[in-house]
């Protein structure tokens, strides 16, 4: 797939954003201070520290690991661990200096990599991961393949927000990208590969997992998510806002046909036209998949991904992110019943997925087709 900066359907600029540019304003006095200590060849966490204020508390440091690297800590330990630095400022460094805070903000630090012309002829491989088709599990048995550091963070239709120095030094690429999204990597030629799942199942699959996140904490502003807790799933997918969502209304026809920037921008002047063109332009960027899966058969596609990309022995297949086990994994959430196909249900997705469904037979037909190559 050729890489082109831009292209009708996908207009968004892939510089860098003004809310980047604003976050690199506010941290660039600590990107000068960072730089000046890791040229002295000194480890940053052993500089003399400032006079303690305080020890960290337990909320500072997890409101620190939020602030300055955009996740939860990753046990208890490691909150114990960084509660027992000093003081708040040797903490800040701490968490400044590390490899994870460069690797989320290599923007701030240019030495970090090379022209992107230097990369151009890497072998690359991007999952374009369509929402609930078990997608997770793929990535995770795929992102092993590959270095940590050339792993790309961005996990949802962000590619844009990199610059295409950053961009170039990424080999693993896996989100919720649609096709003009990967137009934004800097390589002569892009692997692609997605997973299919049944669009009614899809559909319930989205809807038993937003339904089971908690309406607080980070989530507590996600209008889908509390309109799924509030809602039968027939009166959630009869919701107008529902309807229009991307990751609802033909999934697939959005993602390989036109562009999430497309419907959301164009959707009310769209005609049928539109979607008919967008259907078969779908359709081709099935065809021309280096590989592809089909959640229901999750096995063999695994298999069958592996054999096509060359990468030797098979891994052990585990399902990650499942909904009925999250509960298990983090008591924020709850479990969720599961929704029987009503007539009344079965109608209010019947439009959701009028174009999907074909996708869904045409990617079946091409799974099962590449598997008789495989085999023959």
């Amino acid at each position: 797939m050729q890489w082109a900066g831009r292209s009708a359907g996908c207009s968004r600029a892939n510089s860098p954003t003004i809310q980047n540019l604003s976050m690199w304003k506010m941290l660039r006095p600590f990107s000068a201070v960072l730089t000046k200590l890791q040229r002295s060849g000194r480890p940053i966490v052993d500089q003399p520290p400032l006079p303690a204020i305080d020890w960290p508390s337990r909320d500072a440091v997890i409101n620190g690991f939020r602030f300055i690297l955009g996740r939860e800590p990753g046990n208890e330990s490691a909150i114990d661990e960084h509660a027992r630095i000093p003081s708040f400022a040797a903490f800040r460094h701490a968490l400044l200096g590390s490899e994870e805070f460069r690797g989320n903000y290599k923007v701030m630090f240019p030495e970090a990599y090379g022209h992107p012309s230097l990369t151009m002829g890497r072998e690359t491989l991007a999952f374009i991961h369509l929402q609930k088709t078990g997608g997770t599990s793929l990535r995770t048995m795929l992102e092993r393949q590959f270095p940590a550091d050339r792993r790309c963070p961005i996990r949802g239709d962000k590619l844009y927000h990199l610059s295409v120095a950053e961009l170039g030094q990424y080999d693993f690429y896996s989100g919720h990208f649609d096709r003009c999204s990967l137009r934004f990597i800097p390589r002569n030629n892009v692997r692609t590969i997605a997973l299919f799942r049944e669009p009614r199942a899809r559909l319930i699959s989205f809807y038993r997992f937003l339904r089971s996140h908690p309406i607080r904490d980070e989530f507590a502003n996600d209008r889908l998510m509390r309109l799924a807790n509030e809602l039968s799933a027939e009166e959630f997918f009869e919701r107008p806002e529902t309807r229009v969502h991307v990751g609802v209304y033909n999934h697939y026809l959005i993602a390989l046909g036109g562009s999430y920037a497309w419907f959301e921008y164009t959707r009310n002047a769209l005609t049928t036209k539109d979607f008919s063109e967008a259907l078969e332009e779908a359709k081709r960027q099935i065809r021309a998949l280096t590989a592809l899966g089909i959640t229901e058969r999750f096995r063999q596609s695994v298999e069958v991904i592996w054999r096509t990309l060359n990468f030797g022995p098979l891994p052990s297949i585990a399902t990650v992110d499942v909904t009925d086990r999250l509960s298990e994994v983090d008591n924020r959430f709850q479990r969720v019943d599961p929704v029987a196909m009503t007539p009344r249900l079965a109608e209010a997705l019947s439009e959701l997925t009028k174009y999907d469904d074909e996708l869904y037979r045409f990617a079946v037909l091409e799974f099962e087709r590449r598997c008789g190559a495989l085999n023959s």
